[in-house]
């Protein structure tokens, strides 16, 4: 919600990629269990890997709790957020790109 939406904005205003999995699905028109390099370069302007800013519209039809959280987001200075390895669909939250790699590499063997 509100955390996630503090990633954003600061990806934002920093002038970073927003790189968030969910456009790319949406740009690949179905849901895969795990993305692929490949799929992270589909041409699309909905792939955040690619353009920068916001896509180009909607990918999905937002809960209220969504919008609420875009217009008030929680004051933060994280830039990524990973899913947590335990299946919880929580995510863990950095501000450093070492932390965001050990979050990474945790969830990578989390899949093995």
């Amino acid at each position: 919600g509100a955390r996630v939406a503090s990633v954003i904005y600061n990806r934002l205003a920093r002038g970073m990629k927003l790189q968030i999995d969910a456009t790319v699905q949406y740009a690949l028109g179905e849901q895969k269990s795990r993305l692929s390099y490949s799929d992270l370069e589909v041409d699309s302007p909905y792939n955040t890997y690619i353009v920068d800013g916001l896509p180009a519209g909607p990918i999905c039809q937002p809960y209220v709790s969504a919008i609420g959280a875009a217009l008030y987001p929680e004051e933060t200075d994280y830039l990524y957020y990973v899913l947590k390895p335990d299946g919880s669909g929580q995510h863990n939250f950095a501000s450093t790109d070492t932390e965001f790699e050990t979050y990474r590499q945790q969830y990578l063997r989390s899949l093995e």
